[in-house]
């Protein structure tokens, strides 16, 4: 057994798996042992000394016979290191054993061990939520007292007890709101200091007096900030040397500018730019193969009907999958992204605010609701918690193919002659990752056989603030769906045009 000491941290685990994996210890064969003492923690670390009777981990590693040469380190996704970075903030016993289970697991090809059904994945998963749901409540619940300028820097003092490390995480957010104010936020483990330009962590070592000191008053709120304790006094002490002293070199990562705001949009530049396009069918190329995320598994088989499906991880949060609604065989079918809240709710397609929209929409183009078969690229709504509120997330393509096995289901049972994707989402599940709606919209594509009529999906309308913008979006969509009116009783959409039928690229 290896016992490898090193400091709480992400970055002093990296560095020891690094070694570990090169050396192909296999995570049986390793004892993690949490030191606070950042030195010893690092002269522990495994190294990768060419003597043959050199200790494979350094100190605190009994002599054994000589190791293995030393392999290539495989290159690990950027995607794995952050579910990895994040799980690390869990205080567990077993934090360290686990991140380095998966990870040495995902580097012998076992993909499945991020799967939701593994043991390890499941455990993974369920820890990441853990982090991103306290890190929402340290960002909401967390009071700053304002001090009396007097008193000097910093301006702003609060407290927090979180029952992970979440510093690091919810540092940098706070930075970005509170601007030039200096400010402290102080844990029972750890404090960040804001100076107006730079960020500091810091991590000291307490007695036994200064950790027992009450931090509190009693009848306090949660993340309420610490008023006259010694504790205050301890981190405020800490400030003064961190800042007013010769400060030790801080890592790039922990500065922070001001954010510069949101860029203006230029959809709308871009769509009356394309007012003049031509109507006829233009071709788009297919798809190039999938390629599997290199930290997903592959997808599941199908084993039973849509309200059982498990070929994503949607379906956990989801109250319940929403199917497609309409005639079969019907001319005209609609695709748009995903259910939203209401949909989620209730079960049936496009009957909330966007739907309402729709139905405005349709009455200007001349159609039925129930003439038309209306359905999702992706079956489960996808959303997170800001604020305490539910907020609409934009799922991703893997979630989009997961579901691509539904929709092609439908697309055969209900051989629409038009297609009108609404939105990116719905545009790309029919064509592929590589077609961008800002680029077809006013045209009708020719697709492996099918004719699709990319139009804005209602909800982006209901997101335009400016009461001009929203008409001209909302005319937008209503044209697209004149359009695929006429297509479908196969008119062309614009006098005297044909459109031709276009074979697959």
């Amino acid at each position: 057994m290896k016992h490898i000491p090193i400091e709480p941290s992400f970055a002093a685990w990296r560095r020891a798996a690094r070694a570990l994996l090169r050396q192909a210890v296999e995570p049986s064969q390793i004892e993690w042992i949490e030191s606070e003492d950042e030195a010893g923690a690092r002269g522990a670390l495994p190294t990768e000394s060419a003597h043959p009777t050199a200790s494979a981990c350094g100190t605190g590693i009994a002599a054994g016979p000589a190791p293995a040469p030393a392999l290539a380190t495989p290159a690990i996704p950027r995607e794995l290191l952050a579910w990895l970075k994040t799980a690390a903030c869990f205080r567990a016993p077993d934090r360290w054993a686990l991140l380095y289970r998966v990870l040495w697991r995902w580097t012998r090809g076992e993909r499945n061990v991020l799967d939701p059904d593994d043991p390890d994945g499941a455990l993974l998963d369920q820890r990441i939520r853990t982090i991103e749901r306290e890190t929402e409540d340290l960002l909401t619940l967390t009071f700053f007292r304002r001090r009396d300028p007097s008193m000097g820097p910093p301006e702003f003092v609060g407290w927090y007890e979180p029952h992970h490390d979440l510093l690091e995480r919810a540092a940098a957010r706070f930075a970005e709101h509170m601007g030039n104010s200096t400010w402290m936020l102080a844990t029972p483990h750890g404090a960040v200091f804001w100076n107006g330009m730079l960020l500091r962590i810091e991590r000291p070592v307490m007695t036994e007096s200064e950790q027992a000191a009450p931090a509190l008053a009693a009848g306090a709120m949660t993340g309420e900030a610490v008023t006259s304790t010694p504790t205050e006094a301890l981190w405020l002490a800490y400030y003064s040397s961190a800042f007013n002293a010769q400060p030790s070199p801080v890592p790039l990562r922990y500065w922070r500018m001001p954010p510069a705001g949101p860029p203006l949009p230029a959809h709308l530049a871009r769509e009356r730019s394309r007012l003049g396009a031509q109507s006829a069918a233009v071709t788009v190329p297919r798809a190039p193969p999938v390629e599997y995320s290199a930290v997903t598994p592959p997808l599941r088989e199908h084993t039973g009907p849509l309200a059982t499906c498990r070929r994503c991880a949607l379906w956990r949060n989801a109250k319940q999958a929403v199917a497609g609604a309409g005639p079969a065989p019907a001319a005209i079918m609609v695709i748009g992204e995903q259910p939203g809240e209401h949909e989620n709710q209730h079960g049936e397609p496009f009957t909330g605010p966007a739907g309402q929209l729709l139905d405005t929409v349709l009455a200007r183009a001349g159609l039925e609701r129930q003439a038309l078969y209306l359905t999702y690229a992706v079956k489960h709504y996808k959303w997170e918690t800001l604020d305490q509120q539910r907020v609409h997330r934009t799922p991703v393509w893997r979630e989009v193919e997961a579901c691509q096995y539904w929709l092609d289901k439908e697309l055969a049972r209900v051989a629409p002659r038009v297609i009108v994707a609404l939105g990116a989402t719905a545009l790309k599940t029919l064509t592929g990752t590589h077609v961008n709606l800002s680029e077809y919209l006013g045209q009708t594509i020719a697709h492996e056989g099918r004719l699709i009529v990319p139009t804005w999906h209602p909800s982006y309308a209901l997101g335009m603030a400016d009461a001009t913008l929203r008409d001209d979006i909302v005319a937008t969509i209503a044209t697209a769906f004149r359009r695929a009116a006429a297509l479908a009783n196969g008119n062309v959409p614009v006098e005297g045009e044909q459109v031709r039928d276009t074979p697959d690229a």
